[in-house]
């Protein structure tokens, strides 16, 4: 055996290991993947897709900007909603696809989708270390100087987007401030900040209060994203010669008189008038940053400076002016539907038991038909499969009955190739060849044929994507048609790879000399 043979299968086994380590426990966590993404049909939830209205006269760039505004902006919403793995992604033909995965409430998710997002700002107490002062600070000795009493049911999140709220903020019948669980229990503060003090030791900065009180002007106007007028991001070059990303904000008339009542407050305010405070940006009640007030008055225009990188900038900006628009939605969608998850849940044991039956009759039929050569295929076979399943666990691929469908098909595929290769062995053996030349000649006059017959099933999974991602109910056809162009790109992978080095080990062992383990008929024509 060759020193490059056997690298290739030190390789192919290290791959191997790695795909089993990623894949099992099947819903276990690998690489901060949770398990298999199941889609709507297999899991159940609300599919919405929505029809993007732009006003008369808008340009290309302007239409671009409107929709990645939108998407950021339903991104935001859904993730704290708790919604795990949504999808939110832009389609063609100017429309917005909303799938929210284990979501029951048709009526309450289209109304979280279509609100007008909501831009203000807030005063926000800092500590010590000039960074905001967290609720679990704030349970200390049941302060409340920056909550804002006037409004409740304010949900206090984590920063993962599929974990439930840890408390709301709301009144007793006496009305007094008190905390709740999503269930409506109250909470013992107490417990509450044991509980919030140990997520912040495993994770600094997990838990944020995101009720401080509204900033507002000297004639008690609050300060909104509706008075914003625009939010640009910018590239500023210092004297050292080093480029910091800002985002430049400019105000209209009312916003820019009320922003200079508010900037003067706070840049007065330090530890001799403690608590001191800083400005935080909140859209739809998420903190986006907490700009420090460097002068008194601005005169309508001000600039946010931070660790930004110029994508950070740019994507800050863009959510600061989607707060002062409205977000252009076509009432009612042009699609919704519920779907059930018990449906789906009974298809997957029977997409699973059709997988499994598939690979065995295939590895059978391969063993009695090919034998030696079709062992070692059905070896590639079961490579082939956890690795492509590893693949869909990390990508991720959402899985839908449809993409299920062209995994299952890409199995047949898989070993199509290995029959191309067999079947020319076969013909070489019959001319008196050894099984090692025999192999080389098999897979070197195949390879043609299975890269010609590969690449024209590439272009149909891509046109199959394409015209998915343009069509209203695209979830079944480009979920197979990812599918099938993974399984089918791994399938030359392991009859190019995998089968010709497992085939080329056995040709140097005893095996090759019984070449009735290769063909029936080893006669000569």
């Amino acid at each position: 055996m060759t020193r490059n043979n056997l690298t290739a299968l030190t390789l192919i086994i290290i791959i191997f290991g790695l795909a089993l380590w990623v894949l099992l426990p099947i819903d276990g966590e690998r690489l901060g993947r949770q398990g298999m993404r199941l889609g709507l049909d297999l899991k159940g939830g609300v599919h919405l897709v929505y029809q993007v209205e732009f006003p008369e006269g808008a340009t290309e760039s302007e239409r671009k900007d409107a929709i990645e505004r939108a998407v950021d902006v339903i991104s935001r919403r859904i993730n704290e909603m708790g919604v795990t793995e949504p999808v939110i992604q832009q389609q063609e033909n100017e429309r917005i696809v909303v799938q929210l995965p284990g979501f029951t409430d048709i009526e309450a998710a289209k109304e979280e989708v279509e609100k007008t997002a909501f831009l203000e700002f807030r005063e926000v107490e800092l500590d010590d270390s000039g960074l905001p002062v967290y609720l679990n600070d704030y349970l200390d000795d049941g302060r409340t100087d920056f909550f804002n009493t006037s409004e409740t049911g304010t949900r206090f999140f984590t920063t993962e987007p599929d974990q439930p709220p840890l408390a709301i903020l709301t009144k007793d019948d006496a009305g007094n401030l008190v905390f709740t669980d999503p269930n409506g229990m109250t909470l013992d503060t107490g417990e509450l900040k044991t509980a919030m003090d140990k997520a912040l030791a495993e994770s600094p900065g997990q838990f944020t209060l995101i009720s401080w009180i509204p900033a507002r002007g000297n004639n008690g106007v609050a300060l909104s994203g509706d008075l914003l007028s625009n939010a640009q991001p910018n590239i500023l070059t210092q004297q050292s010669g080093i480029s910091q990303a800002v985002v430049a904000l400019e105000w209209d008339d009312t916003g820019s008189a009320i922003f200079d009542d508010v900037a003067g407050r706070l840049f007065y305010a330090g530890p001799e008038n403690s608590p001191q405070r800083s400005l935080g940006i909140f859209l739809d009640d998420s903190l986006l940053s907490y700009p420090e007030i460097q002068r008194p008055e601005y005169d309508g225009k001000a600039q946010i400076e931070g660790s930004f990188t110029a994508d950070g900038a740019t994507t800050l900006a863009r959510l600061l002016r989607s707060g002062s628009l409205p977000l252009p939605l076509q009432k009612p969608p042009l699609y919704e539907e519920a779907v059930s998850a018990t449906l789906g849940s009974e298809f997957i044991g029977t997409s699973v038991k059709a997988g499994i039956i598939g690979i065995l009759v295939v590895m059978l039929f391969m063993i009695c038909y090919y034998r030696l050569p079709g062992f070692l295929a059905s070896l590639s076979l079961v490579f082939y499969g956890a690795l492509v399943l590893a693949l869909f666990k990390l990508i991720p691929v959402t899985l839908t009955l449809a993409g299920i469908g062209g995994f299952v098909l890409s199995i047949g595929m898989a070993v199509d190739a290995n029959m191309l290769i067999f079947e020319r062995m076969k013909e070489e053996l019959r001319t008196g060849r050894t099984i090692g030349a025999a192999i080389e000649a098999g897979f070197n006059r195949a390879w043609t044929a299975i890269r010609d017959s590969n690449i024209t099933t590439f272009i149909v999974c891509a046109i199959l994507y394409w015209l998915g991602s343009s069509i209203v109910a695209s979830a079944p056809v480009m979920g197979f048609a990812l599918t099938l162009f993974i399984g089918v790109a791994v399938s030359m992978f392991t009859a190019i790879i995998v089968t010709r080095s497992l085939l080329r080990f056995f040709a140097t062992t005893g095996l090759a000399k019984h070449r009735s383990l290769y063909i029936t008929d080893t006669r000569k024509k």
